[in-house]
């Protein structure tokens, strides 16, 4: 399972396109995909698209100062591998667990447009008492982490190469940058060795 979790600034456009039909990218001029979203789980909200807007947008101004109140989840099996309904149910409330949002607003919705089968999660970061409190620090990491318990857990086919469901483009691109990290490591140990700032100066020339 892959899995990948962004922030966002409005509910509107993450709901609307995980609940609307769409046209696939390779025709314009194809008639929309029905039937291509299945709401599988409500917490703490239900409705249409604008009832859902709506309530997540009512909870979000109890926090007006967070300006990215969106967590979006997006869940990807390996290929050719088909979950039950309460299995994918359940994956989604062990997302909700993991990342500490069980108790806020959250939609999760099956999406059929594809290939491989995936779930999108979209939840509020703001609680009913007005606090942020789902915290979106090292989010790859976690979601990586979350993947492969999942795996192991329900005895899910292990996807070893994540970057097959990324775009061609950044599949090429390095996960870690290796000579950051050296420059990192150079710094601090001037930094720590460094006793005054004129020190510091001399040692990053």
């Amino acid at each position: 399972m892959i899995g990948k979790a962004i922030t966002g600034k409005g509910f509107g456009g993450c709901i609307s396109y995980c609940l609307e039909d769409k046209k696939m990218k390779q025709d314009k001029d194809q008639a929309l995909t029905r039937d291509r979203a299945e709401i599988l789980l409500f917490n703490k909200c239900f409705g249409n698209k604008r009832e859902l807007v709506q309530q997540f947008n009512e909870v979000r101004k109890l926090n007006p100062k967070q300006s990215k109140p969106v967590f979006h989840f997006t869940l990807s099996m390996a290929p050719g591998e088909q979950l039950s309904r309460p299995l994918l149910i359940q994956i989604a409330q062990d997302c909700a667990e993991e990342f500490g949002f069980k108790s806020n607003q959250f939609i999760a919705v099956e999406h059929k447009d594809t290939r491989h089968q995936h779930i999108h999660i979209v939840a509020n970061r703001i609680g009913f008492a007005g606090k942020t409190n789902v915290p979106d620090s090292n989010s790859y990491k976690r979601m990586a982490e979350f993947c492969r318990k999942a795996e192991q857990k329900y005895q899910l086919q292990q996807v070893l190469s994540p970057r097959r469901f990324l775009a061609k483009s950044q599949q090429l691109l390095s996960r870690k940058d290796k000579r950051k990290e050296f420059i990192k490591t150079e710094l601090r140990q001037i930094l720590q060795s460094s006793k005054t700032f004129e020190n510091f100066q001399q040692g990053v020339k």
